[in-house]
């Protein structure tokens, strides 16, 4: 099978617009689980919660278009992995998920504020 083109492989990597446009805090306010695979040489990998909340912290207040420039294989030096995600593309009760992921943060030790969930008037819950 023939090594494919360079525009295949932007083809590949293209994401769609809405899902470009979101950063990884919202995908953790969503639950998602986004998938990542090396067009050069297949190797996969997935970022959960804890993942989000570890290692791709910095990421946090970036976009997936942003995230897909700067993230490399582990095997190769392959650039702009193609990317998917898992998950409801909306939480079914926003507020409810908007309050859970400020408490995330809290715990990982970051400021909600900083990406986005501010204060409210009402005390975030821990349920």
């Amino acid at each position: 099978m023939p090594e494919p083109s360079a525009r295949d492989r932007e083809k590949a990597a293209d994401l769609e617009a809405q899902f470009a446009s979101y950063r990884l805090v919202d995908a953790l306010e969503r639950g998602w689980t986004i998938t990542f695979k090396c067009q050069y040489c297949g190797t996969g990998k997935t970022w959960h919660r804890d993942t989000m909340l570890g290692r791709a912290r910095k990421f946090l207040g970036l976009t997936m278009a942003q995230i897909q420039g700067r993230v490399v294989c582990p095997r190769c030096p392959g650039h702009l992995p193609a990317m998917s995600f898992s998950g409801a593309l909306e939480p079914a009760d926003r507020e409810t998920s908007r309050a859970k992921v400020a408490a995330l943060l809290l715990d990982a030790g970051l400021h909600p504020s900083d990406y986005g969930y501010g204060w409210r008037g009402e005390p975030i819950r821990r349920d």
